[in-house]
């Protein structure tokens, strides 16, 4: 038989998918999320990491010391192209999102050429896509200034990359790369997760499992390989030394909480100051409402695709499939106990590997088999991301109207040094407008529960010579300091106390009222003067 009537006769579901559909997903999704990016930060830490990325700075822990460093050069390079810094900060989202979607394209694609035959491969394949490209939750990460986008876009990488490691390790003839460079190459992979996100060890520890159990099934693995991984993984790893030098060479952006000790930086690496999170489910009400409206309708069908993969048939991916299911049961399971007020962004990996997975198993189940499921699917796919179409523009029209009310109120505070007080993560945005826009230098910013911190409280002692925190209120200390009650009265004591300390004027900023207040001098005075805000 020739080589080309054999070639003919390969299924074409056995013909490994080409890049090409992927790569046009991707640069879909590029333009889509670039459109919806607003031109001013977002809320939450947006505002943080967009002063970072322009002053290559230092976030808050774990630092994310990678995704500062080739953020920078690329807002950097951005902004010389004429765009603001928050247009840039947003692009560089914007650009992780579009290499998350294609990889899940891609990923759902090769997961389906190895175990089903289908005829319309890749439709089935866009399916997850579709599901996720606009989800409301999922667009908020792809076009503000957060690391979530580049998260998940590691995570479809690091999947690929274990897959097809998978197939080369099952392979009884041993062809194909030398086990040492696979080790390294897959060192190198995690590592580079781990300087991203600290939550890449519940996908890359059951995928390293997997592999290693497939490596010492088919004798691929040895000394050799062994050293090549953990050389691969320092290698990854190499960037988080970026946060001790910037602990001992501050720059003018930086986490104020950080220690210039051993002992500072490892707490700032591992995330300790956030640990008293773990172990419980604390979701705001307007959280509760998204994620029974946009999360736990996706997160069924992503759990029932992670329960599917334990499933026949058999192949060199199989151990590799069973790792993606229980890296989507633990990163649920890490949502659910992890007690911020925002957690649905800690969800996106498990939806994003679960509904690959499901796509898979519902490409395997005989009735959608039939040639007009996986169009019908598509395109009723299609008519539910219009509500996430508009609640991204609807979220960047807010945004553009926060950022207005902001610079209204900033501009609204009289001539003169003075203290702002703005008891919110977003207090970073009035950070923003003195360093990157030279506003008003002469005001101090001040972001109340820091000073509860030794480094912050230090270096206010030795510049303003009394002590912030002079005047903690029990009720703050022991149990009472995680609470509402507790954080509130903290942040009035400080207040009280930098105000009483000092003779400058002290204003109280609060956007969310809207209300600008200047906090009177009298003692034993609660009344408070509200400055006029200028109208639009």
């Amino acid at each position: 038989m020739s080589r080309t009537r054999a070639r003919s006769s390969t299924p074409a579901h056995s013909i490994p998918p080409g890049t090409l559909p992927s790569l046009v997903v991707g640069v879909v999704c590029l333009a889509a999320y670039q459109a919806l990016a607003p031109a001013v930060p977002g809320d939450k830490d947006s505002g943080e990491f967009t002063l970072v990325l322009a002053t290559c700075g230092l976030a808050h822990p774990t630092g994310y010391p990678l995704y500062t460093l080739a953020g920078s050069a690329f807002v950097r390079a951005l902004h010389a192209l004429g765009m603001t810094w928050a247009q840039a900060a947003n692009a560089f989202s914007a650009l992780g999102g579009a290499v998350a979607m294609a990889g899940v394209h891609a990923l759902t694609a090769r997961l389906l050429y190895r175990s089903v035959p289908s005829r319309n491969p890749g439709l089935f394949a866009l399916l997850p896509v579709l599901a996720l490209a606009l989800h409301p939750v999922w667009t908020q990460e792809a076009t503000l200034a957060e690391v979530n986008s580049w998260h998940l876009a590691w995570v479809m990488v690091a999947a690929l990359a274990a897959l097809r490691l998978g197939e080369t390790l099952a392979r009884a003839d041993r062809a194909g790369r030398p086990a040492a460079g696979a080790a390294a190459a897959w060192g190198l992979v995690v590592g580079l997760g781990a300087a991203h996100h600290a939550t890449s060890v519940l996908v890359s520890l059951p995928l390293t499992l997997a592999l290693l159990l497939l490596a010492r099934r088919h004798r691929r693995i040895g000394p050799g390989a062994v050293v090549a991984g953990i050389a691969g993984l320092a290698s990854g790893l190499s960037s988080v030394g970026y946060v001790a030098w910037r602990a001992h060479h501050p720059a003018a952006e930086q986490w104020p909480e950080l220690e210039a000790t051993a002992a500072g930086i490892l707490a700032h690496l591992d995330g300790a100051q956030f640990r008293s999170f773990l172990g419980r489910f604390a979701p705001s009400a307007i959280q509760q409402t998204r994620l029974a409206q946009w999360v736990y309708p996706l997160l069924v069908p992503a759990l029932a695709g992670a329960a599917a993969a334990w499933r026949p048939p058999a192949s060199g991916a199989t151990a590799v499939r069973h790792a993606f299911g229980a890296a989507v049961v633990l990163q649920t399971g890490y949502a659910f106990l992890y007690g911020v007020s925002d957690p649905s962004p800690y969800f996106l990996t498990a939806l994003a590997l679960g509904l690959a997975l499901a796509a898979e198993a519902l490409c395997s189940w005989r009735p959608a088999r039939h040639a007009a499921v996986a169009p019908a699917l598509a395109v009723a796919l299609a008519i539910t991301m219009a509500p996430g179409l508009r609640a991204a523009q609807a979220r960047a029209e807010a945004y553009a109207q926060l950022d207005d009310l902001v610079r209204r109120m900033w501009g609204a505070i009289p001539p003169g040094r003075a203290f702002v007080v703005w008891d919110d993560d977003m207090a970073s945005r009035l950070r923003a407008l003195q360093q990157l826009e030279s506003s008003r230098a002469d005001l101090v910013v001040i972001q109340p529960r820091h000073l509860s911190h030794p480094q912050p409280r230090k270096r206010f002692m030795r510049e303003w010579g009394f002590d912030p925190v002079a005047r903690w209120p029990d009720e703050a200390r022991g149990e009472g300091a995680g609470t509402e009650r507790g954080v509130r009265l903290a942040v009035e004591s400080i207040v009280t106390t930098i105000n009483e300390g000092s003779s400058l004027p002290l204003y109280v900023f609060r956007p969310d009222v809207p209300s600008l207040r200047l906090i009177q001098k009298h003692a034993g005075d609660s009344a408070a003067v509200t400055t006029g805000i200028p109208a639009r």
